[in-house]
């Protein structure tokens, strides 16, 4: 059954509610949600995952707020999860609530919980202000259950968003794949460029990173990509071209392996497998060949070496 996906506001029935920003849908986020459905289908409720439209950290100064995935990746990897309901609510409706109103109005008023699921780091209510006991202690008033779900670690301290951000942009990808339970992957359409690749031998497919998403560590990958069902390894720079452009947006450019079409206009989905090296200005455009080539052959050991791991 595809999710259904409603607004902040609109009133439900009977729910099991799991709560929080899900950004990235991690291990610890996956720990949450399967509570969640184990409880609504033992209690025969509607499970509901109640999260942000947009992460609420970009409404304050000083917070880049930088997403590790897209309103519509999020969408998509909950219902995979067996999600059936998704609201996404306006932050700036809720954000000046204090943790009584919010449970009083939202959680009860609106969508009628009668059982919440929150992790143990969940905050709430204006500022921050309230905690999971708080919530345990103003729902149950109600008459409503409430779990919180202890963290899931990994190497000894719990797993983040924070963390998995962190590892992206030091450019440890396999870091965040150990806390993501999967390779973190771009899913952007593929632009049009200047072509510089194909005159050099190395066609590529460019994506634009959207503003306010997080943008790993500058500098080249060995990926996969998946394109309208089919899998291809590849050779990945993210950054801005110092070589060839000045002050360029941030993009991926990803050199296929045995592969050649147009895709001007297709959706691409690019997971980040190992690191390689970082956004380097070559002296000339030569130089540059030269180490797309190393950098390719490196590519297709790293990865032949993940599949004979697996």
């Amino acid at each position: 059954m595809a999710i259904r996906r409603v607004p902040g506001g609109q009133k439900l029935k009977n729910t099991c509610l799991c709560l929080g920003n899900f950004d990235g849908i991690h291990r610890g986020h996956q720990a949450i949600l399967d509570a969640c459905l184990s409880e609504a289908a033992r209690n025969e409720l509607t499970d509901v995952a109640w999260t942000f439209a947009r992460h609420p950290e970009k409404f304050f100064p000083g917070h880049a707020g930088d997403s590790i995935l897209s309103p519509e990746d999020k969408a998509e990897l909950l219902e995979e999860r067996g999600v059936s309901t998704l609201v996404e609510e306006d932050f700036t409706r809720v954000r000046d609530l204090s943790p009584a109103a919010f449970c009083r109005d939202v959680l009860l008023g609106e969508l009628d919980a009668k059982e919440v699921i929150c992790g143990f780091n969940f905050r709430f209510g204006k500022n921050g202000a309230g905690t999971p006991e708080d919530l345990r202690r103003e729902m149950e008033a109600a008459g409503a259950q409430v779990l919180i779900v202890p963290p899931v670690l990994w190497k000894n301290e719990p797993i983040s968003s924070t963390r998995v951000r962190a590892a992206l942009k030091d450019g440890r990808p396999e870091d965040a794949e150990a806390m993501l339970g999967r390779p973190y992957f771009i899913r952007f359409p593929v632009a049009g460029g200047n072509r510089l690749g194909r005159k050099m031998g190395f066609p590529t497919i460019n994506q634009i990173y959207p503003a306010d998403y997080v943008i790993p560590r500058r500098g080249v990958y060995a990926v996969q990509a998946v394109i309208e069902g089919k899998c291809y390894d590849g050779v990945c720079n993210v950054g801005r071209r110092p070589t060839v452009e000045e002050n360029g947006v941030d993009t991926a450019e990803t050199h296929l392996f045995d592969f050649s079409g147009n895709l001007y206009g297709l959706v691409a989905t690019v997971r980040f497998c190992a690191f390689l090296r970082p956004e380097t200005r070559f002296e000339n455009m030569d130089a540059l060949r030269d180490q797309i080539g190393r950098d390719t052959r490196r590519a297709k050991e790293i990865l032949t070496a993940r599949r004979n791991r697996i």
